[in-house]
Formats: C-alpha cells, sequence, structure tokens
C-alpha cells in the first residue's frame, strides 16, 4: 500500500513510558507502550541510519513518557540529542518542565548541549492547569524561568541555538486557560505558545469537559478561544486524514507505526520502500 505522508518533516520517537506526573489529561493508556518501555541507545543510533534513508527527515524529536527521565550507564537525555545533532538533524522533545524547575540542573542540561553542538535545539514544556507546574497566583512557571535566564546568559551565538515554546491543553472549561498575563510576559521574552484542544484520548475519555468546539466561522462564537481558532490547518487534517496518509512516522522500541489509529507499519532498520519514496525529496518533486 502506498502511504502519502503530510508532514516529511518529522521523526518523532517515544523515548520511555516512566513520568513523574500523573496528569487528567495524559495520553499515553492509548499508546503502544509496555509500563516498563524505554529506548536504547543503540535504538536510536539505528533510527538515526534509517533516518538518512528518509530525504526530507529534518527533525528528530522525543516524546514520552517524561523524556528528561532517562538515562543509560553514563548516558542521559542530553548525550541523546547530541548524537542526533551529530547525525545532522535538529533535535528536540517535549517535557513537563519539573527537572528545570533546579536551576542548577537547567544551567548543566543547556550548557553540555551548546558546548557540544552548534545545531538548533527545541525544546516544548507543556506548561498548563493539568500539570499544576505553574504558580497560578504569581502567573509564573519556575521551569520557564529557569530556562529563560540560562539562555540570556549564554553568548549570543549559543543563546540562538535554543529555540524554546510552551505547549498548553485547553478544554472548555475557562479555566483550563493561561492567565493572559502569563501568557504575556512569556511572549515578551521571546517564548512561543502552542494551544492544544484536549482530544477524547487517554485517560480524557473519561473527563466531563474535552475539547471546545472551534468549528464556528464567526470569531465572536469563539469567546476567550479565538486565539486557538485554527479553520485552515484544521480543516487540512479532516480532509486528509484517511487510512493511506499519515502526518509523521513513530518509532516505539523497535517498531515504526504511523499514529491516530495506530498502524505498525516497519521494523527498525527495515523501512519499506513505499515509506522511503513517500519521504523522498526527488519524489516530491
Amino acid at each position: 500500500m502506498e502511504i502519502e505522508i503530510d508532514d516529511k518533516s518529522l521523526m518523532m520517537i517515544f523515548l520511555l513510558e516512566e513520568c513523574n506526573f500523573t496528569c487528567a489529561c495524559c495520553v499515553r493508556e492509548d499508546e503502544p507502550m509496555d509500563p516498563d518501555y524505554k529506548l536504547s541507545f543503540g535504538q536510536l543510533q539505528s533510527c538515526l541510519s534509517d533516518c538518512r534513508s528518509l530525504e526530507s527527515i529534518c527533525w528528530v524529536h522525543f516524546s514520552g513518557g517524561e523524556p528528561t527521565l532517562w538515562t543509560e550507564r553514563d548516558r542521559d537525555l542530553v548525550d541523546l540529542l547530541l548524537e542526533i545533532a551529530k547525525a545532522g538533524f535538529t533535535p528536540g522533545f517535549t517535557t513537563n518542565g519539573s527537572f528545570f524547575v533546579d536551576y542548577s540542573r537547567c544551567q548543566q542540561f543547556f550548557g553540555k548541549y551548546v558546548d557540544g553542538s552548534i545545531m538548533p535545539l527545541r525544546v516544548y514544556l507543556s506548561i498548563d492547569t493539568f500539570h499544576h507546574n505553574f504558580d497560578v497566583e504569581k502567573g509564573r512557571a519556575q521551569s520557564l524561568d529557569n530556562v529563560i535566564k540560562c539562555k540570556q546568559e549564554l553568548p549570543p551565538a549559543k543563546a540562538d541555538l535554543l529555540n524554546i515554546a510552551v505547549i498548553a491543553v485547553i478544554s472548555k472549561d475557562f479555566k483550563s486557560l493561561l492567565p493572559s498575563e502569563m501568557i504575556g510576559h512569556y511572549e515578551s521574552q521571546g517564548i512561543a505558545f502552542s494551544f492544544i484542544p484536549l482530544i477524547p484520548r487517554g485517560k480524557a475519555k473519561s473527563l466531563s469537559h474535552l475539547c471546545p468546539d472551534l468549528s464556528s466561522d464567526n470569531p465572536e462564537d469563539l469567546g476567550a478561544y479565538q486565539r486557538f481558532h485554527h479553520k485552515e490547518s484544521r480543516k487540512k487534517r479532516d480532509e486528509t486524514k484517511n487510512q493511506h496518509r499519515a502526518d509523521y512516522i513513530v518509532l516505539i522500541g523497535d517498531d515504526y507505526y504511523f499514529a491516530d489509529p495506530w498502524r505498525k507499519v516497519a521494523q527498525l532498520g527495515h523501512l519499506p520502500d513505499t515509506i522511503i519514496r513517500a519521504y523522498s525529496i526527488v519524489a516530491e518533486a
């Protein structure tokens, strides 16, 4: 079967199942990971070898679980990120930010990366009311404050390598929205915000309030959700979502998947020609 890939820039890697948070919106229970699952350093190296055959891959991103919890012997997450950068790809990861609440650890983490690479690093901190990882009264997140401070202390050329963004989950409950003053403060510091409507997956299937209705064409009907309304991108996703298309490829252990719904499509080190052609820049021409 021929597979068309919508976003040909991304290789998503589920790094481990373990997490130190128990969030109401967690989707891990719907993902094909065993409770003790953890990717090995060797599996990452094999994946990067596969990525070289997927000509348009430029970004390798870690999700989980909580990626900052990963260790193997004397290696930690930074070593994996540096391995991706050494292979010529842009590394990235999504984190709940708990690791960066300690400033010294935050400084050591980013210092180690910028001292060992000239590739940009994409960091997505998931900060929202479901995580309870920011101070509601102060409208600040210690993890994000520390990341910003670390970046400001670096020489400009190295600071520019750190691309920091916040991902926030929203629901029909207006209390799920981050304080507007908080958003404005961090945006003034160069932090980008992405707002993702809560979807009925994982633990969220049992919540009474899920994603808001963003189907209206009239901005006045959207109220506080106006800035989360991306009609064109959502329309494209809805039109192309079928069994012959996928947003990106996902690695879990020794298996590659297309997600939503989960479909195993290849094994590590054995990508079929159909996927290689789908990711080929030559095939796009």
